[in-house]
């Protein structure tokens, strides 16, 4: 009887604790690519009010049964990576074939207004586009006006709208607005050059090889131009020493005839 009550209470012991929440099969994705961009100056009123920066984008994609992921993380060079900034991925479901977007709604890029949103959702929509642009979007859910705030809402806005996304926000600033798109090949890969430029390794390593090989060449020209130069100081001491022996002759030789006469 003991027995029967004490598993009767070990089994309502187990009922009573809490779920395990569900393992993130993307929890440690794998860097798969690193490149550089460079945040361009920004300019205001003919002052800079934002200098020139470069930051490298990591990009890690994984797959787990029929998801895949594609994330992309900004780190500016020589600071920390901003926690909780700075990312966005796209989940691709290939057994329902759709692509989700996230986080659009709750984006946060630092330093803001730089152009690394926009950019960053490009760069999405061109990978999905050479490999599932067959596939349906998912509608992204907005945050209410409350809680974005108008600003936010507007950059949100531009951006979804440059990329191809129907935006439709509710007048009820308590309310949620979504950004709708039908396919993926309807969508827009474009970002803001002006505010960000590709960096290519392969060209930076070009010029320097042709800058190495310029210094060389100009170090080569200046030292035959050191050593043309030291041959000519050369040779003027050797021309002064004789002139000077030269004027030394001939005042001698003006003296011993000027003896003469006297004498």
């Amino acid at each position: 009887m003991s027995d029967t009550r004490t598993s009767a209470k070990d089994k309502q012991e187990k009922t009573d604790l809490p779920a395990k929440p569900a393992r993130d099969p993307f929890a440690r994705m794998r860097v798969a690519d690193l490149y550089w961009i460079q945040l361009k100056p920004v300019f205001k009123n003919r002052k800079m009010t934002q200098p020139e920066r470069l930051a490298r984008v990591t990009v890690f994609h994984d797959q787990a049964a029929h998801l895949e992921v594609l994330r992309l993380q900004i780190q500016l060079e020589g600071e920390p990576l901003a926690e909780g900034a700075n990312h966005m991925e796209v989940l691709v479901d290939h057994r329902n074939q759709r692509v989700r977007f996230a986080p659009v709604s709750g984006l946060r890029m630092q330093p803001a207004q730089r152009g690394m949103g926009g950019f960053l959702l490009a760069q999405l929509i061109q990978w999905c586009q050479h490999r599932y642009g067959e596939y349906a979007v998912a509608p992204i859910q907005l945050q209410d006006a409350s809680t974005a705030g108008e600003e936010v809402m507007q950059v949100r806005g531009k951006l979804l709208s440059r990329a191809g996304f129907e935006v439709s926000e509710p007048e009820d600033p308590t309310a949620v607005g979504h950004a709708r798109a039908a396919k993926v090949e309807e969508l827009i890969s474009q970002w803001n050059s002006e505010r960000i430029g590709m960096v290519h390794v392969a060209e930076l390593l070009g010029q320097l090889r042709e800058q190495e090989a310029l210094n060389l060449k100009q170090t080569a020209q200046t030292a035959q131009l050191q050593r043309t130069i030291d041959l000519y100081k050369s040779n003027d001491t050797g021309q002064r020493f004789a002139i000077g022996c030269l004027i030394a002759f001939a005042v001698f030789q003006a003296l011993m005839l000027l003896w003469i006469v006297l004498t």
